[in-house]
């Protein structure tokens, strides 16, 4: 499989639940601080819409760094990404940087910093 975490970047307008986008495996996030536990939760719900048309049997996140804000009210959010795939015989495992941020009105981008 060579689909996943490819150099792109998505967009989300307005809130984003997992209720909305189901059935989708949500990401289990490591390393989190209820501060930044609120951007980190709309980051994930951004990372399972990605992954789900590649239908993941897990994701996990960890913070690289603390989330930081910007001038005009964002919260950057970078994290650490691992995405296990189903394959012929087993999982695929797939990893990347990513750099998340919540715009002030809720809209969420992703972009790959760094593959694997």
């Amino acid at each position: 499989m060579h689909t996943m975490l490819s150099a792109v970047m998505i967009f989300l307008a307005g809130p984003a639940f997992a209720a909305d986008l189901l059935p989708l495996v949500m990401p289990v996030s490591h390393g989190v601080s209820a501060a930044d536990r609120p951007t980190v939760n709309r980051c994930n719900e951004a990372i399972a819409q990605w992954a789900a048309p590649y239908d993941p049997v897990a994701i996990e996140t960890s913070l690289v760094e603390p989330v930081r804000a910007s001038a005009a009210g964002a919260r950057i959010a970078t994290l650490s990404v691992a995405i296990d795939y189903p394959s012929q015989g087993g999982v695929e495992p797939r990893s990347a940087t990513i750099a998340c941020t919540v715009a002030s009105d809720g809209e969420v981008s992703v972009a790959v910093v760094k593959q694997g």
